[in-house]
């Protein structure tokens, strides 16, 4: 179970493993760099200086949030026993590559599929510290199956043109919520009332 900034730790920790693979393969000569991104991010690349999606890159889009359907039940038990809230959670995430040369971004796509296969799994260093996870939590990188028409939909509500972009979908997320506090149980008593009785 980790705190409410456990979704920001997993893009994070991508980034990172996604530095790290890159320079371990390609120790010399021009690599992409691995940027979280948001929407804003797409309408300054090749527009502004300070952007932070600039060639060559790969960018780490999360473009939705869903809960995760399988583990929310028995999350939800354990709720009822300890008072904890929990609720797990799914990162979507669209991956392009950007370069001046079509060849480039599909040697970094590439690249970065070979990263995130060969490591699927976030746990223990991999995880940036900053999500406030519990000894042992993992959170598993795999590709999501995306239908044509939701990535079109996802293109038309950004202002870029299509690029070829891969899906994956980090699971579980588990963030928990607050302890409710203990309270005694209420007991009213009533003083001084005679019912039926005459003067």
């Amino acid at each position: 179970m980790a705190g409410y900034r456990a979704l920001a730790s997993v893009g994070r920790s991508i980034v990172s493993l996604l530095d790290v693979h890159f320079r371990s393969q390609i120790p010399v000569g021009p690599r992409p760099r691995p940027v979280l991104a948001g929407t804003a991010d797409f309408d300054l690349v090749n527009s502004n200086a300070d952007a932070v999606i600039r060639y060559p890159s790969v960018a780490v889009f999360c473009y939705r949030l869903s809960v995760d359907p399988e583990t929310r039940p028995g999350w939800s038990s354990v709720a009822t026993r300890d008072g904890i809230p929990r609720v797990p959670l799914r990162m979507h995430l669209f991956v392009s590559a950007w370069d001046e040369f079509v060849e480039s971004e599909l040697e970094w796509l590439g690249l970065t599929a070979q990263a995130l296969e060969t490591t699927s799994i976030l746990t223990g260093t991999l995880l940036d510290p900053t999500g406030d996870w519990e000894p042992g939590e993992a959170v598993q990188v795999v590709p999501d199956d995306l239908a044509l028409e939701s990535m079109s939909e996802a293109f038309q509500a950004l202002t870029t043109d299509y690029r070829c972009w891969l899906s994956y979908v980090a699971r579980v997320i588990v963030i928990g919520g607050l302890e409710e506090p203990v309270v005694p149980p209420v007991v009213t008593l009533a003083r001084g009332t005679r019912v039926g009785v005459s003067p």
